[in-house]
């Protein structure tokens, strides 16, 4: 049920072929024309900046969004869906009128805008309050922020594994609720909101989607309480297991140790721009990334770190290109990737450089489109992965969001994968608490959709690593690296 309808009408002095071209070019008359995608059709992908009603807790006045086009009728009518911070829809008018086009927008926002708005803290999955006797499971992820395109997919994957385990009995008869959090891409927004849920709910566990820096920030008071913490996307891949704490996904160095000789194979270069957001986790691509470079034959010849969120690039281009770099190394981050990709592309630097970017999944590329043709990523899962295991997979998820849905990727697959490892380790166990799991998860086999997957004695997940070229379409997959090799 929607809570808030906005409603605003604005007058072009020009006709409605004009008006309606108008849409998704930047520069344009109220912030729905600053709508970000590439092409107005069912199913593309968009970024829209949404002014808030009334300020946020944290001041925020405007809110950087994902929406999927669902209707466009030319000339006449466009329909966006919400995918994050919240669902929702948008419906826009073009309507001929003396003088010009008198453009109506409608705005539909649900009880999850409601609660973004006033620091609200979790959400459950699938919704309804559920019964007083379900085990609780937070996901820690980002539906808001430089991250947050990411959060609508990993929700869904959280959703999907939660409404399997369910059907299967739940844990020791017990359902599974899943609450979602939003970090909204600030460290301590997730501590702060992690600890309130926990405290109020008593969480079983928390699976994390999110940067290395809220991990950073999470961590002691996961380890301190005995919380059962499966941070599941890529990190840097220090310290596997730390008590109740896994670090189930791929590390860098399981991302660049064979990708980075590939690219240097496939392409001749050998002179690398480092080019990454300035935390943790890029600091360690860099890091390792030179190295493995050089240990090949390779070389650096520039690196620049930028705050995360970063989305003007021109000086960077500007160093690359004066450089004489002909591989470029990229552990930038949601939006950043995206503002960097597309303005790489406008300069014309793909022609002659190869980038590889080992963060770059299907919600980063869907938002790129042909600017990001020719960019190479290495990841554990791709939607494109030709088996049954993952058509399966894809047809329940379709079955049940929707054709529009955003599609999964490594980082919110991960989340599928992580919840069902939670839910086989307690009932092993026979309870779903801290420190039981956490000794029933060594040994563990799950055969997935990104193929078999098995947690070591060492807490270490061992899974196949894929290399990808991205198209303006989707993926290709160029290769399979050995499980447990990387």
């Amino acid at each position: 049920m929607h809570e808030i309808v906005l409603v605003n009408e604005t007058h072009l002095g020009v006709p409605p072929h004009e008006a309606f071209g108008m849409f998704g070019r930047s520069g344009g008359p109220s912030w729905l024309f600053s709508a970000r995608f590439e092409h107005a059709e069912p199913g593309a992908a968009a970024g829209v900046d949404i002014p808030l009603p009334f300020a946020a807790p944290g001041g925020e006045t405007t809110v950087r969004g994902t929406a999927r086009i669902v209707e466009v009728r030319p000339y006449r009518r466009i329909v966006l869906q919400h995918e994050t911070p919240w669902t929702g829809r948008i419906t826009i008018t073009f309507a001929r009128e003396p003088g010009g086009t008198r453009v109506r927008t409608v705005t539909e926002l649900d009880q999850e805008a409601l609660g973004w708005m006033t620091g609200g803290t979790g959400r459950a999955v699938p919704d309804g309050e559920g019964p007083a006797d379900a085990t609780c499971v937070a996901l820690l992820t980002s539906m808001s922020g430089s991250a947050g395109l990411f959060g609508r997919a990993a929700a869904n994957c959280a959703a999907l594994a939660a409404e399997e385990i369910n059907a299967e009995g739940g844990i020791g008869g017990r359902p599974v609720r899943i609450e979602v959090i939003d970090d909204r891409t600030h460290a301590a927004t997730g501590l702060a909101r992690l600890r309130e849920l926990d405290q109020r709910r008593g969480l079983a566990a928390v699976v994390g989607v999110h940067s290395s820096a809220t991990f950073d920030a999470v961590s002691r008071y996961a380890r301190e309480s005995g919380l059962l913490y499966l941070y599941t996307a890529a990190n840097e891949g220090s310290r596997v297991q730390d008590g109740t704490l896994f670090r189930l996904g791929e590390s860098v160095a399981d991302q660049l140790a064979q990708a980075v000789p590939a690219l240097m194979r496939e392409s001749g270069g050998r002179a690398w721009y480092l080019i990454g957001n300035d935390y943790s986790w890029p600091r360690a691509v860099s890091t390792q990334g030179r190295r493995i470079a050089e240990h090949h034959g390779g070389h650096v010849v520039g690196e620049r770190l930028v705050r995360l969120g970063e989305s003007a690039f021109d000086d960077v281009l500007e160093d690359i290109e004066a450089s004489g770099a002909d591989l470029v190394l990229s552990s930038l981050v949601g939006w950043s990737s995206i503002d960097f990709e597309r303005r790489f592309h406008a300069a014309g630097l793909r022609r002659r450089i190869r980038t590889l970017a080992p963060l770059l999944e299907e919600s980063t590329r869907e938002h790129l489109g042909a600017a990001g043709s020719g960019v190479w990523s290495c990841l554990p899962y791709f939607s494109a992965l030709d088996t049954a295991e993952n058509a399966d997979f894809l047809r329940r998820y379709r079955a049940t969001f929707g054709p529009w849905a955003p599609s999964p990727s490594a980082l919110t697959e991960s989340a599928y994968e992580g919840l069902r490892l939670f839910a086989r380790a307690a009932r092993k166990a026979g309870s779903p608490r801290g420190g039981e799991v956490s000794r029933a998860l060594h040994g563990l086999t799950l055969a997935g959709p990104r193929g078999r997957v098995s947690v070591g004695a060492d807490g270490r997940l061992r899974q196949s690593m894929y290399l990808a070229e991205a198209t303006a379409t989707g993926f290709a997959i160029r290769g399979q690296l050995p499980s447990g090799t990387a």
